[in-house]
């Protein structure tokens, strides 16, 4: 009988991307991939480390893990495994904490594993090397390969057929829709309020052919938007390439009709993409998440960001003068230490001033290492949280007035799968979330198709399609 495991992800996008890499891997492992709410006999936990809450959150969800399955072995990695495994050896059930480096040899760790030592900690120094990650696919025949951080590659083996109906699909967790790509990790800049250098590395760069056979890959499922994905992405170049000669390459792929960039540093977005975004025939859509953190100069600086606030507004105003329609998005942070009323007024006015569709609020969170975590004046958590909620308030009546111009308007609408209760919705290509009039759509999955946006619901657009 096959071995039943379950994926349970916190965190960012690119979390998201290295759990369906695992499912992928554990797959072609023998093991049969369950619902997160089913019994299991491993659980594999992939953590964040980003905030205090997301400490709190990873070991909560553990030990409810335990409480539901006793029984079951829970493998622990991520970020929070990197930064503190003996805290999470400590808890009841958990048998591996693998820290980032070796997360997807997690296969390999069980294989292994005596059940009557202690847990097993495997956290070795994150490689700075260029890295490829295993790609795997549910098609016949398609090269796996087993790749080291020293680019070792072994010999090829061949699949066996397997038959993906949807419920296989589902069981695996792909979503035909749309797939993340990722192409870089780790991060150089250090800003004084950020544990990811600590908890991902240093900045390094994923193996141009590599992630082209998971490009192909993805497409060969049914995929029809690539969203390109890391932790500093517009830092990505090597010798022959960069950046831009990735999205070059997506874009002339049969069978792909999107490109998006999840998240991008400001003054590391090639102006070109403005070009791309606006010609029609290219697949690169008009979205852009370029993060602020602060509107305060003063507060930028203490961050160690590498921008002024007016900077960063001259790159906002050129993405929208540059690109029709375009979705622009940022991340703030309130509480940063010893952020001033007048401070924070200077973020709010930006925000307000600039044309963002939304934006992302986060409270300033301690995280020991970093330099902020030193400085003696915190904010108290009361202001963060009035300071956070007004900006949360903004963000919404931003979204609302973005989705304003485009009401009576017809977009293309990426559909997704049905809900439990029938319900589709997809995306825009600038990144309007619609919900279908009708229900029960099942044909219209993973079609884009030509549809009227008619009202507001929620944070929402409420859509028809349109009969060509």
């Amino acid at each position: 009988m096959k071995k039943r495991v379950s994926f349970h992800t916190l965190g960012c996008r690119l979390n998201q991307y290295e759990t369906e890499s695992l499912i992928r891997n554990f797959k072609q492992n023998g093991y049969t991939v369950i619902n997160e709410t089913e019994k299991a006999d491993v659980c594999v936990v992939n953590t964040c480390t980003v905030t205090e809450q997301s400490d709190s959150k990873n070991r909560q969800l553990i030990r409810r893990l335990h409480r539901q399955n006793p029984e079951a072995i829970i493998a622990v990695t991520g970020c929070y495994a990197q930064m503190n495994p003996d805290t999470l050896a400590g808890i009841e059930g958990v048998k591996i904490v693998l820290g980032n480096q070796d997360k997807m040899k997690i296969t390999e760790y069980l294989k292994n594993l005596k059940l009557n030592d202690y847990p097993l900690i495997v956290r070795p120094k994150i490689s700075r090397k260029t890295f490829a990650t295993p790609v795997f696919s549910k098609d016949e025949k398609f090269k796996i390969k087993n790749f080291s951080e020293d680019r070792q590659e072994f010999k090829a083996k061949e699949l066996k057929r397997l038959k993906y109906g949807q419920e296989t699909r589902l069981e695996v967790g792909i979503k035909n829709t749309r797939a993340m790509l990722k192409v870089q990790d780790g991060c150089d800049f250090m800003c004084t309020f950020c544990i990811i250098p600590f908890a991902r590395g240093r900045s390094r760069i994923r193996e141009l052919e590599n992630l082209k056979d998971e490009a192909k890959m993805l497409i060969s499922e049914g995929v029809r938007e690539i969203v390109i994905t890391g932790v500093n992405i517009g830092t990505y170049e090597t010798e022959k390439e960069n950046i831009i000669g990735v999205v070059d390459f997506l874009n002339n792929l049969s069978g792909l009709e999107r490109i998006r960039i999840s998240s991008i540093e400001p003054t590391t977005f090639p102006k070109v993409f403005f070009e791309y975004m606006s010609d029609p025939q290219h697949k690169l859509v008009p979205f852009f998440h370029l993060p602020l953190q602060s509107g305060s100069d003063s507060v930028l600086q203490k961050m160690r960001r590498r921008y002024t606030s007016a900077q960063y507004a001259d790159e906002v105003w050129e993405a929208y003068e540059e690109v029709p329609d375009i979705c622009i998005g940022t991340d703030v942070m309130v509480g940063f230490p010893e952020e001033s009323s007048e401070e924070f007024e200077c973020t709010k006015n930006l925000l307000e001033k600039l044309p963002f569709a939304y934006f992302h609020v986060f409270p300033f969170s301690r995280r020991k290492g970093t330099t902020a975590y030193t400085i003696k004046n915190q904010v108290l958590p009361s202001v963060k949280q009035k300071r956070g909620d007004i900006l949360r308030i903004l963000s919404a009546q931003k979204r609302h007035k973005f989705h304003d111009q485009f009401l009576g308007k017809i977009r293309k609408v990426l559909w997704e799968s049905p809900d439990s209760k029938g319900n589709i919705s997809g995306y825009t290509d600038n990144y309007i979330r619609v919900i279908l009039t009708e229900k029960g759509c099942y044909d219209f999955q993973n079609k884009i198709l030509t549809t009227r946006l008619l009202a507001h619901q929620g944070q929402n657009v409420v859509g028809v399609n349109v009969v060509n």
